[in-house]
């Protein structure tokens, strides 16, 4: 049972394309995604190799051996658990206000589920249902096309507006845990709630693909029968995922002591790289994604205290 918990969520400054290998669709490089709802996700495993890799430059390997587990899993095992990043806003072009960030109740009911059992506290912001024709944003949403009636237009999709009002707990609950930025303070004129079968259209067929071609090294031109199709999660994109810590396994150890001083460490290492690389292609920019931690979810300090 780890004793602490907190919440990283991941704001795409690029596109991203953590790859799921080959495929013999159209798309050649698929992203990964969930088996059973097709959402992109971003591996809890290759996350953890991700702040691996950045600890490594920032803190003495006794104490990255201690919170990640040594190389060798035989000698000891990792004191933190990092699960798969799972979407929570995706980013549609929008008739009006350039793009708006979709969600869905199933979405938000998971998001709001994995809140709670990481707290062990009950997130007071109310889910609203919607149909598949109906779109929920705000009443005076710059995203809104016609006034009589209300109507908003995402990608080749018009939907009515319903009347129904999101809650400003839901805003501020996920303004308060995603990174801070220019564009994510207007998150209240930007989002928009649609179905669960609209989220899923949208998330599998409005995404960024691009075409690429090898270069032959030696004459510096492109090589021929090497077209391939690379899928990308756009960026804007907004995943989250839960971090879990307990106390070093190794007993001994005084480099890190206990519980506190491991979530302190992520603490620190995140605040430090505010901006991580993510996937591949790093060379030609992709993967970049602004990062935030919100620590201590359990709140086990306060009650020590």
């Amino acid at each position: 049972m780890f004793k602490e918990s907190g919440l990283i969520t991941y704001y795409a400054l690029t596109p991203v394309h953590v790859g799921a290998g080959s495929s013999v669709s159209y798309i050649d490089l698929p992203v990964q995604r969930e088996r059973h709802t097709s959402f992109p996700i971003m591996a809890g495993s290759g996350l953890k190799g991700v702040f691996r890799a950045l600890a490594e430059r920032e803190l003495e390997i006794g104490k990255v051996n201690i919170i990640f587990g040594p190389e060798n899993g035989s000698e000891g095992s990792s004191c933190v658990a990092f699960t798969d990043a799972k979407i929570l806003l995706y980013p549609v072009r929008s008739v009006k206000n350039t793009f708006a960030w979709i969600t869905c109740p199933f979405v938000l009911k998971r998001f709001k589920e994995d809140l709670e059992s990481a707290s062990g506290k009950t997130n007071n912001f109310s889910i609203p249902e919607v149909s598949d024709d109906k779109i929920i944003v705000a009443s005076n949403s710059p995203l809104i096309i016609n006034n009589n009636p209300k109507k908003v237009g995402l990608e080749e999709f018009v939907f009515d507006v319903d009347n129904t009002q999101i809650d400003n707990n839901l805003i501020n609950a996920i303004k308060g845990y995603i990174p801070d930025t220019e564009t994510t303070q207007s998150l209240s004129e930007r989002l928009a709630i649609v179905s669960d079968n609209v989220f899923t259209d949208l998330v599998n067929y409005a995404v960024e693909v691009r075409t690429r071609i090898k270069i032959d090294q030696t004459t510096g031109t492109a090589s021929g029968g090497a077209l391939f199709t690379v899928e990308m999660v756009p960026s804007e994109s907004i995943f989250y995922s839960l971090v879990f810590a307990d106390d070093p396994k190794n007993s001994n150890s005084n480099s890190v002591k206990n519980v506190d001083e491991v979530i302190d460490n992520i603490q620190k290492l995140i605040d430090n790289n505010e901006v991580i690389q993510v996937g591949g292609d790093e060379t030609i920019g992709l993967g970049f994604m602004k990062v935030k931690f919100t620590n201590n979810l359990r709140g086990y300090k306060n009650d020590r205290n």
